[in-house]
């Protein structure tokens, strides 16, 4: 049996309908510093629905999101990202985990807009016998594949966009990998935070994974439990590394809004044929035609039905 699961991540969807002024007394004042100066220039909610679209529009069996679907954790951002998302997937077409982004700032954590609002698509299929968390969430698809979806959204201050897995999450992704209903089916991880280090990039130390060896450690079960494929977002390109240790692909995917010729928006569409990944298409955004057009993981254009 053939699967394609589709993958998006970093949205950035800006609202401002009806926000006051004083809703900006708190970190969204550097978020706003930071809208004017980049992020609106370069992040176009109409590339996410052109997106949104394509990956409807290829028919893919389930698609999955890491987070960050919002960018200043306002209401009227998770009202109008609910309204894309609700208008194209019912609740067992689509599994979402959130970004730091989701998690902006204490008051929508403490409100729970992020589940209030995306609850549907915040399956737990398998029954881990946690008390008082919603993650990890846990859906099975198609009797083939079993996702298991981490939340690494922490509260954070000014300047800093760090995530954390949180002990009683490490417990249910042990407990999720080794549990009679994920042996013997492909299981996959979904996380916003990568796992490994990115010195290139600029203050990275204040954008990391704080507990990521806790986190690999967990993932580094014995063989039979181990997962077959972990994907993250958060760095906004395109990278296949491994799980260290493992044989286990760690895919990041790029921003599912990114606008301009050099860092274009995408999303990837995994391809699992009895329950073992056979391939990963890269659906690149072309400004001209405003497509998604299919590439290889080395950027090369790719006859998907070729390839099929």
């Amino acid at each position: 049996m053939t699967l394609r699961i589709a993958h998006f991540s970093d949205t950035h969807v800006l609202s401002l309908k009806g926000v006051k002024p004083r809703r900006f007394l708190n970190k969204r004042w550097t978020g706003a510093v930071n809208l004017a100066l980049n992020r609106s220039r370069h992040y176009r909610v109409e590339i996410f629905v052109d997106l949104l679209d394509a990956i409807v529009e290829l028919g893919v069996d389930h698609a999955v999101c890491t987070g960050d679907l919002v960018n200043l954790a306002l209401e009227p951002e998770f009202e109008m990202v609910h309204a894309l998302l609700s208008s194209r997937f019912t609740p067992d077409r689509l599994t979402v985990v959130p970004g730091n982004h989701d998690y902006y700032v204490k008051e929508a954590i403490a409100d729970a807009l992020f589940e209030a609002h995306f609850g549907d698509f915040l399956p737990g299929d398998i029954d881990l016998g946690l008390e008082g968390t919603r993650y990890p969430v846990t859906r099975i698809i198609d009797d083939e594949v079993v996702v298991i979806g981490l939340s690494s959204a922490i509260p954070t201050p000014v300047f800093v966009a760090n995530g954390e897995i949180g002990r009683d999450q490490l417990a249910g992704l042990e407990i999720a990998l080794r549990h009679p209903r994920a042996r013997d089916r492909f299981r996959l991880v979904l996380l916003h935070h990568p796992l490994l280090p990115e010195p290139a990039r600029r203050l990275d130390k204040m954008r990391r994974l704080v507990n990521a060896d806790a986190v690999i450690d967990a993932l580094r079960t014995e063989p039979a439990s181990r997962p077959h494929l972990v994907v993250h977002g958060h760095n906004h390109e395109f990278k296949a590394q491994t799980v260290p240790g493992t044989s286990t692909p760690l895919i990041q995917v790029a921003s599912a809004s990114r606008a301009g010729n050099r860092s274009r928006a995408e999303f990837n569409v995994y391809v699992i044929d009895d329950r073992r990944l056979t391939r990963i298409e890269r659906h690149i955004h072309d400004p001209e035609t405003g497509r998604f057009v299919p590439h290889d993981v080395a950027g090369r254009p790719l006859d998907v039905a070729r390839a099929s």
